[in-house]
């Protein structure tokens, strides 16, 4: 008993600590951001599919009748797909918070797995266990993220011209993809065959029953590229960017908001770049954290003074509103 505890006091002093006092006046803010609301998850959720069917049926259809048209727009549509089917590996994050619906959890777990979980293949168990350690056991040996980052030095990077970023990304992607199965996949290995049912239903039958065989047959080349392709980039992009562990000891300075354009826009669906928010009130749903960072960079001098971003995929983290948001500056 007395090495058991010993080894949680050693965890303990070792885990980062929050770094972050939550402002008084602020405090029914945030009680009022953490309310959930299925209707607007389930409606995000499904938003992101029907994108995923229209995009590989049309682009399916144009390969086969017009070719040369057709195979640019199924590259765009590829990658509209990885978009796409990131955005819902997002939701399958909300509902490890219990963020679809907090009072009725089976509800929040039924609709996270056939709504997001189903169509990327997460098993939602799983991913939550992983997903608490992190947030439970963050900057210690336990942390599965920091795990991630020490095995393929994803701190040390080089931002500094697209080409090297590129290049780095890639020679590291097999490595990340062989940790993403080992901490996402392998305890329930059934689940990477439901996307496949996923597509045959929902873009290979709409795409025969419209065009033919050949269409429905490209429609589903479109979205494998897609799953297979695109999403594992995009994935990678966005978790190699969300933390600085070196130098730091509180989870607030260790935790990166990646909020320009193309970051919100690609790499960091559903307000997911807002990670310093999530990281300090987990429970906030994702239909609130742009609003929520919002009222803190109005109202908490600290919070905007010491907040670490990124407003562009390759530049270095910054500190504070000096580099804000076009939003943000006219809700100053």
């Amino acid at each position: 008993m007395r090495n058991a505890n010993s080894l949680k006091s050693a965890k303990e002093a070792t885990r980062f600590r929050r770094g972050y006092t939550t402002p008084a006046r602020l405090r029914e803010d945030i009680k009022a951001a953490h309310r959930t609301r299925p209707w607007r998850t389930v409606a995000a959720a499904l938003t992101d599919q029907i994108v995923v069917i229209a995009a590989c049926v049309i682009a399916g259809r144009l390969l086969i009748a017009e070719p040369l048209i057709g195979a640019p727009l199924a590259l765009i549509a590829a990658v509209l797909t990885g978009r796409h089917l990131r955005a819902l590996e997002n939701l399958v994050h909300e509902g490890s918070h219990f963020n679809w619906s907090r009072r009725h959890r089976a509800l929040n777990d039924a609709l996270a797995i056939a709504l997001a979980a189903l169509p990327t293949g997460a098993q939602l168990s799983g991913y939550r266990e992983s997903h608490l350690r992190h947030h439970g056991a963050f900057g210690t040996d336990e942390d599965p993220d920091l795990q991630r980052y020490r095995e393929l030095g994803l701190e040390a990077i080089d931002r500094t011209r697209a080409g090297d970023f590129a290049r780095e990304l890639l020679r590291r992607l097999p490595a990340y993809q062989r940790t993403w199965w080992r901490d996402s996949v392998q305890a329930s290995p059934a689940m990477t065959f439901l996307p496949v049912a996923w597509a045959a239903v929902f873009v290979l039958a709409p795409a025969w029953a419209l065009a033919g065989a050949p269409a429905g047959l490209a429609a589903v080349a479109v979205w494998l590229i897609g799953f297979v392709a695109a999403l594992p980039v995009l994935r990678f992009v966005a978790e190699s960017s969300e933390h600085v562990y070196q130098g730091s000891d509180t989870v607030f300075d260790a935790t990166i908001s990646n909020l320009g354009i193309v970051q919100r826009a690609l790499f960091h669906p559903h307000n997911d770049g807002y990670h310093t928010v999530h990281h300090m009130w987990p429970g906030v749903p994702h239909h609130r954290l742009a609003w929520l960072h919002r009222r803190l960079m109005q109202g908490d001098p600290e919070y905007a003074a010491r907040l670490r971003r990124r407003t562009g995929v390759l530049m270095a983290p910054v500190r504070g509103g000096a580099h804000m948001t076009p939003t943000e500056e006219r809700t100053r």
